[in-house]
């Protein structure tokens, strides 16, 4: 008889602690995403100023979900210090990142540890503006950093009441895991001052599976360690429409119409860690307006025109894309790394990126070693002056000429190529010819000379037609 007392007693006790214990989880993950919580927690993990507008959880629905609309950063002012119904509107805006609304399915256990486990977010129109200072700040960037610490407060007298301020906490900051995300219609806004620049991304959709965030605090330690073996790495996917004007006169750059697949093994303080693959698809039709590097090869090919004729006048320094082209890199240290040997077919030359060439985003530096082999048109017009040049000497020089420069400047397929090494700002790149071209050429003219004397000897007059010419 007392033993089934006991089980009803049991039977009545535990579904009364069990609806207790998720009463109280859904109150206190209510109270831990109102907007003010929400702001609160934004600030103290980010080197940001947040705005929320409205932001509701459900608990009791499987799984519980989160909804939060009208979300801002901003970059940080002297407004953090005060209460959300003190705070003055922002100046003047030039860095924010902006999402109308998301949902996001959450896993309660998580939560309660102090981890925001996502099983499906969705945010649709999100739009982000950024500056990149002249000193190569990323003001975006910058607000994903670590907030700055409080000053010690200056002493005062006991009757002056302290301001307001946002509630402290010790408490370390929230890390997260996402199983699946998708960003859908999307707009990211660099402004680039030291190069006067506007490059706009749009039309940004991006998949996400498998995320794994680290606050900042934690990103360091972190990203030293290895990544549990239970872990798997993180796929995105993403598609986009990459555009940029010249602020200057107002002339468009580029437009790129790209898709990304990357594997990622860890996002720590919002920064890509050493090991991530990229596969970029770039789309045909993608066009440049003007490519530095090719500009400045130019300039270093004229030294040619009054050595043997190459007039590169015509040389290309814009194009459109024939065919799309693929990239397949890796970050390293920050970098950029290309595995591959990379070929860009656009309508005036072909170029060739070869593997081991890499770019850093965050200083604009690069280091590429590459080949560029002109369209038949130029090719021709080159041909044309190397032609005119040499029956300027003589008939027999021009035959002689073809035979040894032309093997040296033309590839297998009958078009000009030059190897070549660009380095530094890739805005404003060091450019250089191949050493091996140069000896090409060097070796070509060797066998001119002996081509010549060879005429000479046989009874010719290639030899004093040379001189002849050199003489006028």
């Amino acid at each position: 008889m007392k033993k089934r007392r006991f089980w009803k007693v049991l039977l009545v006790v535990i579904p009364v602690l069990a609806g207790g214990a998720a009463w109280s989880a859904h109150r206190y993950v209510q109270k831990e995403t109102t907007p003010a919580a929400l702001v609160r927690r934004l600030e103290q993990s980010l080197n940001c100023r947040a705005e929320v507008e409205s932001a509701s959880v459900s608990l009791f629905s499987f799984p519980a979900k989160l909804e939060v609309k009208g979300l801002r950063l901003l970059p940080r002012d002297g407004e953090v210090s005060k209460t959300l119904k003190d705070r003055q509107p922002p100046k003047k805006v030039e860095t924010v990142l902006a999402v109308p609304a998301f949902s996001a399915d959450l896993s309660l256990p998580a939560l309660l540890s102090r981890e925001i486990r996502v099983g499906q977010l969705r945010l649709t129109g999100a739009e982000a503006y950024t500056i990149r200072r002249k000193n190569g700040e990323n003001t975006l960037s910058a607000m994903f950093s670590k907030p700055p610490s409080d000053p010690k407060p200056e002493a005062k007298p006991k009757e002056e009441p302290a301001p307001p301020s946002s509630p402290k906490s010790t408490a370390k900051p929230f890390a997260g895991a996402l199983a699946v995300a998708k960003l859908e219609n999307a707009k990211i806004t660099i402004r680039n001052e030291k190069r006067k620049q506007l490059v706009e991304l749009k039309d940004v959709n991006l998949n996400v599976a498998n995320l794994r965030y680290l606050p900042p605090a934690d990103a360091g330690a972190v990203a030293a360690a290895a990544v549990a073996p239970a872990s798997m790495p993180c796929e995105v996917k993403a598609s986009l429409q990459l555009t940029s004007l010249d602020l200057k006169d107002q002339r468009r750059q580029m437009d790129f119409t790209l898709d990304i697949a990357s594997t990622v093994t860890l996002l720590a303080g919002g920064r890509l860690a050493d090991g991530t693959t990229l596969d970029i698809q770039v789309k045909s039709a993608s066009w440049i307006d003007r490519i530095p590097t090719l500009e400045k090869l130019a300039k270093k090919m004229a030294k040619l025109k009054g050595q043997i004729g190459l007039d590169l006048t015509s040389f290309p320094v814009s194009g459109h894309m024939r065919k799309g082209t693929s990239i397949k890199a890796r970050i390293e240290g920050g970098r950029f790394l290309f595995l591959e040997d990379t070929h860009f077919n656009f309508d005036t030359c072909r170029i060739k990126i070869k593997a081991g060439s890499w770019f850093d985003p965050d200083d604009q530096q690069h280091e590429f070693q590459g080949l560029i082999a002109a369209n038949e048109e130029i090719t021709k017009n080159a041909v044309q002056g190397v032609d005119a040049f040499l029956n300027s000497k003589g008939e027999n020089l021009a035959k002689i000429g073809r035979e040894t420069l032309m093997q040296a400047l033309l590839d297998k397929d009958g078009r000009l190529s030059i190897p070549f090494t660009s380095t530094e700002d890739i805005g404003r790149p060091e450019v250089t010819i191949s050493k091996s071209f140069e000896k090409d050429i060097s070796n070509a003219v060797g066998n001119f000379a002996k081509g010549l004397l060879k005429d000479a000897l046989d009874g010719g007059d290639g030899l004093q037609n040379l001189i002849d010419g050199f003489r006028k």
